[in-house]
């Protein structure tokens, strides 16, 4: 029999989603202020004021998916010690905002396509590995929680509903 999360669980995952972008940029401009650099940071962009070599620029880039990473890794623990949907959520908002900025990166590369570049492995490597390693624990903890396809859109339709909030917000106020 497959598990019907509660509508309760989608208010968690909104909540999930914008902590997980502030978090996401929180790291990067830690990052650049601990590299010594002026940055700046909104909701969902953060830059430096000051000019940045390439071993600064990688390390600013990296952090953020590093530890939305971190983020995923421990919400599929949390999902296989005991099938937490809180778990669930921390992994399922990890994955897709990985995976939209996969998506990105094909107009502007984005954070670890830009590592990827930087590093010489082409665009697309580090990217495909980071969202790929997500998918696979998305779907190992799904099966584990019994998650259905209705479980899945309605995840899928609270993600969008976020990004485009914090993005659209982002865009608005302080661009």
């Amino acid at each position: 029999m497959r598990t019907i999360l509660p509508a309760r669980f989608y208010l968690v995952l909104f909540a999930v989603g914008a902590g997980t972008f502030l978090v996401h940029e929180f790291a990067h401009w830690a990052t650049g202020i601990a590299l010594g650099h002026d940055m700046v940071a909104t909701p969902n962009h953060v830059w430096s004021r000051s000019p940045m070599d390439a071993l600064d620029q990688a390390l600013v880039s990296a952090m953020g998916p590093v530890v939305t990473i971190i983020q995923g890794l421990i919400g599929f623990r949390l999902v296989r010690q005991g099938g937490s949907r809180f778990g669930f959520a921390l992994l399922y908002m990890a994955f897709f905002m990985r995976l939209l900025a996969a998506g990105v990166s094909a107009f502007n590369p984005n954070d670890e396509a830009r590592v990827s570049q930087l590093l010489g492995l082409g665009t697309w490597t580090i990217p495909a590995i980071v969202v790929a390693g997500l998918l696979v624990l998305v779907v190992a903890a799904s099966r584990q929680l019994r998650l259905g396809w209705r479980d899945q859109l309605f995840c899928y339709i609270t993600a969008s509903i976020v990004v485009s909030a914090i993005v659209g917000l982002d865009q608005v106020f302080w661009r």
